[in-house]
């Protein structure tokens, strides 16, 4: 840490300790700490802002904090953070305490464990502590995917896929880490098919979650909702020219674009007009009056697509629960329907040329 920052991150210190509710204060001692990686701590700070902004009814103010923080939603699940632990399922030579010791290592909070685009096939057990999952948004700010508790791995997917990982693991408090061999481990997925079991339905969650994460509208929606969401997806592929959806299908799902590319399509003098493209990212079906209208046009793929359908119900139920993403969405959906009009006026005034 250069002096400077160092002396900064002290004398705020210092400063928070003496006026506790001097907000100012409070929230460029939290930036300091996010810029050295303090992410716990910083989150903390943060989400006690956001409280007393919501506890005076000051919800712009709130809603603005929580805009360039997006820190502060992250809330951990109401539910035991170990009830899906798995160091319960590990062969017992790999839990024995005298073979974890031989394997641990600490990690001290703001460190990283692995970096996003490290090659590491191996799996790694949370003895003591938490690991924070995230990714960057386009503007450079962290996304948080999941809270690796005491008691759970991390790193499973690429057991099965080996390959670049896609995000950023950081200690989100002092931690004792053990590093599980890959050979053990995968020795272990033939003789125990539980463990194997377990460890592809977490890779599976932990991947929809991801997906749901990469949406800009979705990224600052608290992680516990965003996992809501992702516990009721599937994730279905199309191929290059399939249709996906006809005119008018009553949809009971949200889809979310989340690799490739589709489009809305219509027939306009017996050729096919395009009328808007849909990239990763890309909502179909977020509006209650397409619910209640069915898909506005012809929606097909470009190329090889992957469309997580998101339940209708539990989309709703997300942001009915959060007032920011419900405020985005309209924007979206006004922005979207205001593309696709003034895409059908140029088709028709073509036609009236011609």
């Amino acid at each position: 840490m250069p002096i400077d920052q160092k002396n900064q991150l002290k004398v705020y210190a210092d400063l928070v300790a003496l006026y506790p509710d001097n907000e100012s204060y409070l929230k460029k001692y939290a930036e300091l700490l996010l810029q050295t990686n303090k992410q716990a701590t910083a989150t903390e700070i943060l989400r006690q802002l956001y409280t007393r902004h919501i506890e005076r009814g000051e919800h712009k103010q709130a809603d603005a904090l929580a805009d360039e923080f997006p820190q502060i939603g992250r809330i951990r699940n109401s539910s035991d953070p170990h009830e899906d632990r798995m160091d319960q399922l590990l062969p017992a030579t790999m839990r024995n305490r005298l073979w974890l010791r031989l394997h641990q290592h600490k990690l001290r909070e703001g460190r990283h464990l692995i970096h996003r685009g490290d090659h590491e096939d191996t799996v790694y057990l949370v003895c003591e502590g938490e690991l924070a999952e995230f990714i960057r948004s386009d503007d450079g700010k962290p996304v948080l995917l999941n809270l690796i508790a005491s008691g759970n791995v991390v790193g499973e997917s690429y057991l099965f896929t080996p390959g670049p990982h896609k995000s950023d693991i950081v200690a989100n408090k002092d931690s004792v880490i053990a590093k599980l061999p890959r050979k053990k481990m995968l020795a272990a997925l033939d003789a125990l098919p539980s463990l194997k079991k377990a460890l592809q339905r977490k890779a599976d969650a932990r991947r929809i979650t991801a997906l749901i994460s990469a949406s800009p509208l979705l990224q600052n929606v608290p992680l516990d909702m965003r996992k809501h969401m992702a516990e009721a997806t599937h994730l279905k592929q199309y191929p290059g020219g399939a249709m996906i959806h006809k005119a008018g299908d009553k949809l009971d799902h949200v889809d979310l674009v989340v690799k490739g590319v589709a489009c809305f399509q219509m027939r306009n003098n017996g050729t096919i007009k395009e009328l808007k493209t849909l990239v990763p990212g890309s909502f179909v079906g977020e509006s209650s009056a397409i619910h209640a209208q069915g898909c506005p046009a012809d929606m097909v793929a470009n190329s090889s697509v992957i469309i997580a359908h998101i339940p209708y119900a539990a989309f709703k139920n997300v942001v009915e629960a959060y007032p920011p993403l419900r405020n985005a969405l309209f924007a979206y959906i006004e922005r979207n329907q205001s593309q696709i009009m003034s895409r059908l006026n140029e088709l028709q005034t073509q036609q009236f040329d011609q």
